[in-house]
């Protein structure tokens, strides 16, 4: 008798887990594709961000200049500013992305790849735009 209710609850243990194990993978696969898609959509933010504040003060003309915040988000392994794009190279499950912006302006300087708040300093320059950290 003990061996029969032992095996009834190894049954239905087993057919709960059965029923279980597909959808607890399935929502690690939407978790991890939602975890990246905001991921992107931070880095494009912050390009955008700092593209049309770069803009901004080139049009302001030489000596000006700003402070800004950028949230630079987990997995940004490169950002390049180079002629007049700014790039950033972003990390995800399916390769590396290009998130980039094309300024009006010549655009040089270096950001930190350390994720987290970035206090930046947008400087117009003679032959285009100058970010910095600050």
């Amino acid at each position: 008798m003990k061996a029969q209710v032992a095996i009834e609850y190894l049954v239905i243990v087993s057919f709960a887990l059965m029923v279980l194990i597909p959808y607890i993978l399935y929502l690690k696969d939407v978790s991890q594709n939602y975890s990246e898609n905001n991921k992107l959509v931070i880095a494009k933010n912050s390009v955008d961000k700092l593209g049309q504040v770069a803009d901004w003060v080139y049009s302001q003309g030489e000596g000006a200049k700003t402070k800004i915040d950028i949230l630079i988000p987990e997995g940004v392994d490169e950002i390049i500013l180079t002629d007049h794009i700014i790039n950033w190279k972003v990390r995800t499950s399916s390769g590396v992305s290009d998130i980039y912006y094309t300024t009006v302006a010549n655009i040089t300087g270096s950001i930190p790849t350390s994720s987290g708040y970035v206090n930046l300093v947008v400087q117009a320059i003679k032959d285009g735009v100058n970010v910095s950290a600050g």
